[in-house]
């Protein structure tokens, strides 16, 4: 509670204070009460926000929900071929971040000079691709959120007992009704808690909706809070009234995905042996491989391509087709440059300790915390539970803001050093780390902790010898998520950094500000190589051992 306190409640307090005076907090400023803050931001611009981030959110988590579900279920329970390939494409996105995909999505598809319109109109199309749209927005959310569903469906999967489905399929139950019937509502956690977190991770993102968004005019409430805090002078106080908005509707949604999975039992790993049970594809296991492949093709290979275009390219003019694959126009200074800055090196180094340190402390405290959720009658279980679900409602921008009023005027020395940044990183992703785990431990009957108690095991050896090793998918799930997150993690660093302590997305979104789009894709290309390294050598430990 005291750590929850202090990386959550602290800057919540602090927004709540900020939307009820005329002035930032702390900011030594003659400040005075007002109810003004939340009359003031019920406008044309704020309804016209709220619609567009609703179109992106649901459109964005439709989207990514089918998908990622698709390929966990093919990826855990079914004979597809090239089950390997599979599994990768649920982690693929994370190599890319938001920010760069955004980039290289609006190269692909913008006006006239968008390379996939470059193509079609030398092939003789009148078709279009615009991605600076509202669907445009919700498109890319909807390819590069893959891995949350993915990863949390897939531990899910891993650990329904066959014995269920196969005595669906012994009273004349196809394929069909055996998932609809036994083998999805046994998710359902996952599914729900998965689904609630893309809905409010697509409202409150800032890099899509700000690069594809924002050169037409198009606001989603991150954006909408955004412009309000870089306002001359910034309107802090409407700011934060419209985050306190949105942290009750949240509650609303939290409350909703409660009731609709209270009353049900969704343990299924007991005493008895596990042994997962592949289902036939028959005729469609060619399809699906195909489907795996083309969805590899759109969320990766264009944009890596788009990007190889920016980094190599002499120039960014590309008149036709044939330019494209051009050897005369292509060079290598650019990446040169770029493997030879040591700001490059310091931002990689600073990235690599604040999301390590983000993954490992952080993943710890999110275990101990689901374990206490859901395995214990300790009391203020319910309010804990609540606590790691509010930064789903405190959009990364004003949160980091909050953890810089508190931070700053502490008499600490943890202002200006990498520390602040993983303080800021385990407040934001606590309800990613949370709900990965939850998603896997409500399924492991405590009948497995209380027979090794019975037979004299401290609680602390049951855990270590019993829950941890069959949780071990979903544990490993949840530290890579949290590092690959603190590796791209740009909004709420936008607040947090120094010249010193300057991470890779900074630098990357700094580069965009000043126009050098060669800067830009070059980094982006290392950036990713190094986030494919460590999420294909991470893959092993997330393969379910029990």
């Amino acid at each position: 509670m005291a750590v929850l306190g202090i990386l959550i409640v602290l800057p919540f307090l602090t927004l709540v204070y900020a939307s009820f005076i005329t002035a930032a907090p702390f900011s030594g400023n003659e400040t005075a009460w007002t109810w003004q803050n939340y009359t003031g931001i019920w406008n044309e611009q704020m309804l016209e926000a709220v619609t567009n981030t609703l179109i992106v959110s649901f459109g964005g988590t439709t989207m990514a929900m089918g998908i990622g579900g698709l390929l966990a279920w093919l990826a855990a329970r079914t004979d597809v071929p090239g089950k390997a390939l599979v599994h990768l494409a649920g982690l693929m996105p994370l190599f890319l971040s938001l920010i760069v995909a955004a980039l290289a999505w609006s190269l692909l598809g913008s006006g006239r000079s968008g390379y996939l319109n470059i193509i079609l109109a030398s092939l003789g199309f009148s078709f279009r691709i615009d991605m600076q749209t509202v669907a445009g927005i919700a498109f890319v959310h909807g390819l590069y959120y893959v891995p949350f569903p993915f990863l949390y469906i897939y531990s899910a999967l891993t650990l329904i007992h066959p014995d269920m489905e196969e005595a669906a399929g012994i009273h004349g139950a196809n394929l069909a009704r055996t998932l609809g019937r036994i083998t999805f509502p046994l998710v359902r956690p996952a599914v729900a808690g998965s689904g609630l977190l893309l809905l409010v991770l697509m409202a409150e993102e800032f890099p899509v909706p700000q690069i594809l968004g924002g050169p037409r005019g198009i606001e989603t409430l991150s954006i909408h809070i955004f412009n309000l805090m870089r306002q001359v002078p910034a309107a802090t106080g409407h700011a934060s009234a419209v985050c306190i908005v949105l942290t009750a509707l949240v509650g609303a949604l939290v409350v909703v995905q409660r009731r609709m999975l209270a009353g049900r039992d969704y343990r299924t790993v007991t005493g008895k042996g596990l042994q997962a049970r592949v289902l036939p594809l028959g005729i469609w296991r060619w399809p699906a491989f195909c489907f795996v492949l083309l969805y590899i093709f759109v969320a990766m290979g264009l944009p890596l391509l788009a990007l190889l275009q920016g980094a190599f390219r002499s120039t960014l003019f590309i008149p036709d087709i044939a330019s494209l694959v051009d050897p005369s126009q292509f060079s290598t200074k650019h990446m040169r440059a770029i493997l030879t800055d040591a700001t490059v090196y310091k931002s990689l180094a600073n990235s690599l300790i604040a999301a390590g340190a983000t993954a490992l402390v952080g993943g710890l405290l999110y275990f101990v915390l689901s374990y206490v959720v859901h395995r214990t009658d300790l009391p203020g279980r319910k309010t804990l539970e609540f606590l790691a679900n509010l930064p789903l409602a405190l959009p990364a921008l004003v949160m980091g803001l909050g953890i810089l009023w508190i931070w700053a005027n502490i008499p600490l020395p943890v202002y200006g050093t990498l520390a602040v940044l993983v303080i800021a990183y385990m407040g934001r992703f606590t309800p990613q780390g949370f709900r990965a785990i939850s998603a896997s431990i409500v399924q492991i009957h405590d009948d497995l902790e209380q027979a090794a108690m019975v037979a004299g095991a401290t609680r602390f050896r049951a855990v270590k010898r019993i829950v941890w090793p069959l949780m071990r998918s979903g544990v490993a799930a949840a530290f890579i998520v949290l590092f690959v997150l603190g590796m791209r993690e740009l909004t709420a660093s936008l607040f947090l950094f120094t010249t010193d302590t300057r991470v890779l997305s900074i630098v990357i979104y700094e580069q965009y500000e000043n126009g050098g789009w060669s800067a830009v894709a070059s980094l982006s290309l290392v950036y990713t190589l190094i986030l494919i390294a460590l999420t294909v050598a991470g893959r092993r430990w997330m393969r379910a051992n029990v």
